[in-house]
C-alpha cells in the first residue's frame, strides 16, 4: 500500500492511509490527537494517477487470462 507509514505531523502516530484514502479525503484527522490535515490535490497528477490505476488494473486482467 502505498503511503502506509506517512506520519500525523503532530503526534508522529503511523496513519494507515495510501493514495486512494487521500483522493477521497483530502481533509482528514487524525484519529490519536485530532489533528486535521488537508492534503492539497493537483487537478493534472489526480488524472494521471487514475490513468495509471486503470492501467495496472488492466495488465491484472490480462495476467490473469494467462493462468
Amino acid at each position: 500500500m502505498i503511503g502506509s507509514g506517512i506520519p500525523c505531523p503532530c503526534c508522529g502516530v503511523k496513519l494507515n492511509i495510501n493514495m486512494d484514502f487521500i483522493i477521497e479525503n483530502p481533509v482528514a484527522a487524525c484519529p490519536s490527537c485530532g489533528s486535521v490535515m488537508k492534503f492539497p490535490i493537483n487537478n493534472e497528477l489526480l488524472e494521471e494517477y487514475k490513468e495509471a490505476k486503470l492501467q495496472i488494473e488492466n495488465i491484472k486482467k490480462t495476467m490473469k487470462s494467462f493462468k
